[in-house]
C-alpha cells in the first residue's frame, strides 16, 4: 500500500471511527499532503507506506518546520504520531514511525480576554436596529459569554436543545461529546425576545435556533462579523472573535471564585490541564490589581 493510499484509509478512520471535527480533518489532510509533497519532489512518487521510518519523518518536520510557528509545529507532530499509532494498529507498519517524535516546546501566551463592563454593553439592545436582528445578534453573545459556547457549538443549537424553561442547554461539542450547561438570566431574556422576533417575523421555533433574516440557518461566518463589531463598538482594539468571549467566560468565572473542576466541566474540556491556563490570566489579573490599587503595591 503506498503512503497516499494509507492516508485515505486514516482520514475515513478519524471520521468515522474517531468523530473528529471537520477543521481537524482538513488540517490533517493538509499536513500529510504536505508529507507525500515532500517525498514526491525528492523521486519517491508512490513511496510504499511499509518503508515509513522514523528518521523520514524527524527529516520532514525539521525541513517542513523552519517556518511554522511552534503551535502549528506541535500539530504536524500530533498528527504524525496520530497517523503512525493508525498504521501501527492496522498493520501496515511493523514499528510505529512516529514513535519518539518530539512536541516542539511550546510558546507561553495568555488567552485574549475583554472586560466585564465592555461585554454588558456590547450585549445592550442596538438603538434603531432591526428587533429581529439585534435579539439575535445578542443572543449570540450572551450564549458564548454567558454558557461558554465554541462558536460551532453555538451554530449547532437546536429550539428543542433547551430545557423547558430554558435555564440549562444541551450541548454537541468536540468528538461528539454532549454536555449539559446553564444558561444566565440575561441569556434566557434574550432567548424570550428572540422567540417573540421570530414569531413576528413568521418563523417557527423549531430546528435550528439561529436563522437568518429569510429565515434560513445562519452562517458562522454572519456571526463572527456580528461579535467582532458589537465589541469594536465599545472600543476592543485586541482580538474580537467569538472564542474571546468563551475565554472571557472562564477567566471572569475563575476571577470570581468560581471551581475548577465546575468550568472545566462547562467549557467541556477532557483535561483539567487545559482549564488551569485560565488560572495564569487570572493570577496576571490578579498581580495588574494588586500593582495598581494595593497601598504597597
Amino acid at each position: 500500500m503506498t503512503l497516499s493510499e494509507s492516508i485515505e484509509l486514516f482520514l475515513v478512520y478519524l471520521r468515522t471511527e474517531r468523530a473528529a471535527s471537520p477543521n481537524t480533518l482538513l488540517a490533517y489532510r493538509r499536513d500529510l499532503n504536505k508529507l507525500v509533497e515532500y517525498f514526491e519532489v525528492r523521486g519517491k512518487k508512490e513511496l510504499p507506506v511499509a518503508s515509513l521510518s522514523k528518521a523520514m519523518l524527524q527529516n520532514f518536520l525539521i525541513k517542513t518546520g523552519k517556518d511554522l510557528k511552534p503551535a502549528s509545529q506541535s500539530r504536524s507532530v500530533a498528527c504524525l504520531k496520530s497517523f503512525g499509532g493508525f498504521l501501527t494498529t492496522a498493520n501496515l507498519v511493523e514499528k510505529n514511525p512516529s514513535q519518539g517524535l518530539r512536541f516542539p516546546k511550546k510558546e507561553q501566551h495568555l488567552f485574549s480576554v475583554a472586560g466585564e463592563d465592555m461585554l454588558a454593553n456590547a450585549m445592550e439592545p442596538t438603538v434603531d436596529s432591526d428587533p429581529f436582528l439585534d435579539s439575535r445578534d445578542r443572543l449570540c453573545l450572551e450564549l458564548c459569554y454567558g454558557s461558554g459556547l465554541r462558536l460551532a457549538e453555538l451554530m449547532g443549537l437546536k429550539w428543542n436543545d433547551f430545557s423547558r424553561g430554558g435555564e440549562s442547554v444541551h450541548v454537541l461539542g468536540k468528538g461528539n461529546k454532549t454536555r449539559t450547561v446553564p444558561v444566565t438570566r440575561n441569556a434566557r431574556e434574550a432567548l424570550n425576545t428572540y422567540r417573540s422576533t421570530c414569531t413576528d417575523k413568521g418563523f417557527s421555533p423549531r430546528g435550528a435556533l439561529l436563522l437568518s433574516h429569510k429565515g434560513l440557518p445562519l452562517g458562522r461566518r454572519t456571526v463572527q462579523r456580528v461579535v467582532e463589531a458589537r465589541l469594536r463598538a465599545q472600543g476592543r482594539k485586541g482580538k474580537s472573535s467569538p472564542h474571546v468571549l468563551r475565554h472571557s467566560f472562564a477567566t471572569h468565572l475563575l476571577d470570581n471564585g468560581a471551581d475548577l473542576l465546575a468550568v472545566k466541566e462547562m467549557l467541556g474540556h477532557s483535561s483539567l490541564s487545559t482549564t488551569q491556563k485560565y488560572t495564569h490570566v487570572s493570577v496576571k489579573r490578579l498581580k495588574q490589581v494588586v500593582s495598581e490599587k494595593h497601598p504597597r503595591g
